[in-house]
């Protein structure tokens, strides 16, 4: 007799939650468990297995271990690129998990090891072995993934599996040719959103920023989807329209930033707003100031640090108080504060820097130093714009901030021209998804080493010689652009 439909086994407890709270919960739960596996893991590498210091790190992993096995049989840790994954939810890092989720990142690539799976009978004492395999396992020897492998067969772990690293393969030039159309139209339809905002506010008329929102709603889309390629075209340089460039660029690199510290979509494009309009007070600064060739004088330079002030003052008049524009409100008015509050505007008692403004304060100053302008034609270059930068982390910048900054453009952030050992010339066009490779991004050859202007491949230059085990490729120097007059930004166009 065939089972009566309507007498269905009951929900579980998964069917019990909306798919978002569910989602919510294994987010929560995620985190948990890499953050407990990085501190099991540091405490392994201090005290030996009877340690009693191992007692509350294991505990806690256990406990997070037993709420997730109520959902399923198996809980499976995985790495995909530079982020992690509960089975196929991804795990957003947020700024606290920040050193965890780096050290997990990086304990799996040293070991080749693409995914942890343990399942529901995983006992404590397999749990502490797996871990001692790991930390006592030199990353160095040849293919360390068979090595542990081997020993967790001799120790007995049978309920915790590994499995190994796969590198995609696709053609990244390939990525580069989907993408870069609508990359191109995303970045000048931003652009045409700015200017016509910008003009409202000079003419006195009513200001929206929905069409705005609309197009870094499509960036953040494309954001998730192939960031190199918009990352590229923050090279586009152009002393003329310094501003409205300027403005994208910022929401660009912003975006970049918000997605290494793990923002939803919703906050993402939050975030990408404010960048957008972080100098939404410039509408207001006459044309002969902002275009000038020469050196302000001081009139001139007290006119320029009100953009901050006038900037809020615009923001305000928008259509309806929401979230967005109390966040494009801190973007505006914080971005030229400083970390230490050493900027402007002075202030006349201690104000507490919000998230999205110590963002915007980092990158705008890192667009503006690398970016020719009217009374600045000769832009630093991305190095030592960085180098410039670091320096003065603690002091202008958040100092954390400032190396998730650094970790999401690269230490060659795209763009960036440089010298290889062939003598060939190239420009970098996407950073090195390891983390212990961060100077070894791929490289787009544009000249061969007699000094011939070529289209040539793009190459990793983070990928070994099989035979010799040595890099193949390595960067020599990096190349002024602007002393040999090569624009890269055609490299992206």
């Amino acid at each position: 007799m065939a089972e009566d439909p309507k007498q269905a086994s009951p929900p579980s407890s998964r069917q019990l939650l909306t798919s978002q709270g569910f989602d919510e919960e294994m987010a929560k739960q995620g985190k948990a468990l890499v953050n407990q596996f990085y501190i099991l893991t540091k405490t392994a590498q201090i005290h030996e297995s009877g340690n009693i210091a191992m007692e509350p790190p294991i505990d806690n992993i256990f406990r997070t271990l037993k709420g997730l096995w109520q959902w399923s049989d198996n809980v499976y840790l995985r790495l995909e690129g530079d982020y992690l994954f509960l089975d196929e939810l991804k795990l957003r890092m947020d700024i606290d998990g920040f050193i965890s989720f780096s050290s997990v990142i990086e304990i799996l690539k040293q070991f080749h090891i693409g995914g942890v799976l343990l399942k529901r009978s995983t006992t404590v004492q397999e749990l502490k072995r797996f871990v001692y395999v790991l930390v006592q396992t030199d990353p160095s020897v040849k293919e360390p993934y068979k090595l542990i492998i081997e020993q967790m067969r001799s120790q007995g772990i049978a309920n915790i599996e590994i499995d190994p690293l796969e590198e995609k393969k696709e053609s990244f030039e390939n990525i580069l040719r989907s993408t870069k159309e609508v990359a191109k139209s995303t970045y000048f339809r931003t652009m045409t959103a700015v200017s016509e905002v910008m003009g409202n506010i000079k003419l006195g008329q009513a200001v929206s920023v929905k069409r705005a929102k609309r197009v870094v709603q499509g960036m953040v889309d494309l954001l998730l989807q192939e960031e190199s390629t918009l990352l590229g075209l923050t090279t586009l340089r152009s002393h003329d329209e310094y501003t409205h460039h300027h403005s994208v660029n910022v929401c660009i690199l912003s975006l970049t930033m918000g997605q290494r510290l793990g923002y939803p979509k919703k906050k993402l494009t939050e975030l990408g707003v404010a960048a957008l309009f972080h100098d939404m007070g410039k509408a207001s600064i006459p044309t002969e100031i902002l275009n000038k060739p020469t050196d302000f004088t001081e009139e001139e330079w007290q006119t320029m640090r009100r953009h901050p002030i006038l900037g809020v003052k615009y923001i305000i008049k928008l259509k309806g108080i929401n979230e967005m524009t109390i966040q494009m409100v801190s973007g505006a008015f914080e971005h030229h504060l400083n970390f230490d509050q050493s900027g402007y505007p002075k202030l006349g008692a201690k104000w507490e820097l919000s998230l999205f403004g110590r963002i915007i304060g980092i990158v705008d100053c890192y667009d503006a130093l690398t970016s020719s302008r009217v009374y600045n034609r000769v832009p630093y270059s991305p190095d030592k714009a960085l180098k410039f930068m670091f320096n003065k982390s603690g002091r202008a910048f958040d100092p954390v901030l400032m190396k998730i900054f650094i970790n999401s453009i690269g230490i060659f952030p795209i763009g960036t021209l440089v010298l290889l050992n062939t003598q060939e010339m190239g420009v970098v066009v996407q950073s090195s998804s390891n983390p212990e490779r961060m100077d070894r991004p791929k490289v787009k050859i544009i000249a061969d080493s007699s000094g011939n202007e070529i289209d040539g491949d793009i190459i990793d230059i983070s990928e070994l010689n099989e035979k010799t085990g040595q890099f193949n490729v390595n960067i020599l120097k990096i190349i002024d652009s602007t002393k040999y007059k090569i624009d890269v930004s055609r490299y992206f166009l």
